[in-house]
């Protein structure tokens, strides 16, 4: 009686996993690749900005217009700016009349100084005239201190016009000098209302309108190459020590159904960012579709890892510590490499051994 109720157990333990979903590891050629949204971007792209806050008073090209390095983009009004610039000119042209123009300070102080010059040479002669007459008792001493104090006076007033000369002329040159600077300073500024193209390429979009704000914080435009593009893509930090340079990426967009295209990995940013956790994968197209736009999204997956006639089990059936349930119980298999499918098998299973996918 035992015996039959033994019999029956195990008839019912096998039954079960009869019914139970089971599979046998076979031999495929695995691929593990790394998943990863795409965003086409033209190369060279940069923001266009102003350096000064104001209103835009003209827009000179389209969306989607190409454009050379140096052709105006934008010109802010800068009113103030190009007052101030006629300021300094003003400024400057004062300063040029007033050191060089007629009847200016420094002919003035020339003429000071020549009248000095004279004074100082007459009162120079008249104490040595002086000095002879007393050595010959023809005058008092008084009259000589007093011819000696003229020309000692005359002496310290020409030396004093020289000096104050060479001041002029110093402050005249470090004057202009200054409103020359202002004026370049102030042209720059003027310059700044008018923003211009760093690069040849394409005009992709424009954020502003004629006659609205521009502040600092804002870009006006994005401008890129043109004709070449590449694949944008973001991986997160646990896979970045996968990823190197000219794997192959295996690229779907959703502008193209049904079509694979192939592209290699350019680029690996050296830092995360820090809001998304994901480092910036770049990848450059080998096949290029007919049309590209700045912007498409799609997909695509980064081959890191490939090995032919594996053996390979699906990734369902893979238990907590790799172990697989067969018909001899639990077994600890050998794991190799693996994508979200299958997991190659190195050792610990065979391709006879069946095996159960978990409850």
């Amino acid at each position: 009686m035992k015996y039959f109720g033994f019999c029956v157990i195990l008839f019912f333990h096998l039954a079960c996993k009869n019914k139970r979903e089971s599979t046998k590891p076979r031999r495929e050629t695995i691929i593990n690749t790394v998943y990863s949204s795409v965003t086409i971007e033209p190369y060279d792209v940069y923001k266009v900005n102003s350096t000064f806050s104001g209103n835009i008073e003209e827009i000179l090209f389209d969306e989607g217009d190409i454009v050379k390095k140096g052709d105006i983009l934008f010109i802010l009004a800068n009113k103030p700016f190009q007052l101030n610039e006629r300021n300094e000119e003003l400024n400057h042209q004062f300063i040029l009349e007033s050191f060089k123009g007629r009847a200016n300070v420094m002919e003035d102080l020339k003429l000071e100084f020549q009248t000095a010059k004279i004074n100082y040479q007459n009162d120079s002669a008249n104490y040595f005239r002086f000095q002879n007459l007393f050595d010959q008792n023809a005058c008092s001493k008084v009259e000589l201190e007093k011819s000696k104090l003229a020309y000692q006076i005359s002496n310290k007033q020409l030396e004093a016009l020289r000096n104050k000369i060479i001041r002029k002329e110093k402050e005249f040159h470090t004057q202009l000098n200054l409103s020359q600077n202002n004026i370049e300073l102030s042209r720059l500024r003027v310059a700044d209302g008018i923003i211009a193209s760093k690069i040849n390429g394409k005009l992709f979009q424009v954020f502003k309108k004629k006659g609205e704000y521009a502040s600092l914080q804002e870009p006006l435009a994005i401008i890129g190459d043109e004709k070449n593009y590449y694949l944008k893509m973001l991986v997160d930090e646990v896979d970045i020590p996968k990823i190197k340079l000219g794997q192959k990426v295996l690229v779907s967009l959703e502008a193209y159904k049904n079509q694979v295209f192939e592209a290699t990995v350019s680029r690996i940013s050296p830092k995360i960012d820090e809001k998304t956790q994901t480092f910036q994968i770049d990848a450059k197209f080998k096949t290029i579709p007919p049309k590209l736009y700045m912007g498409l999204t799609g997909e695509g997956n980064i081959l890191v890892d490939s090995k032919h006639k594996v053996l390979v089990i699906p990734r369902s059936y893979l238990l907590p510590g790799n172990k697989v349930e067969t018909d001899n119980g639990l077994i600890t298999i050998k794991t190799g490499i693996a994508n979200w499918d299958y997991i190659e098998i190195i050792s610990g299973i065979n391709e006879n051994t069946i095996i159960y996918k978990p409850k």
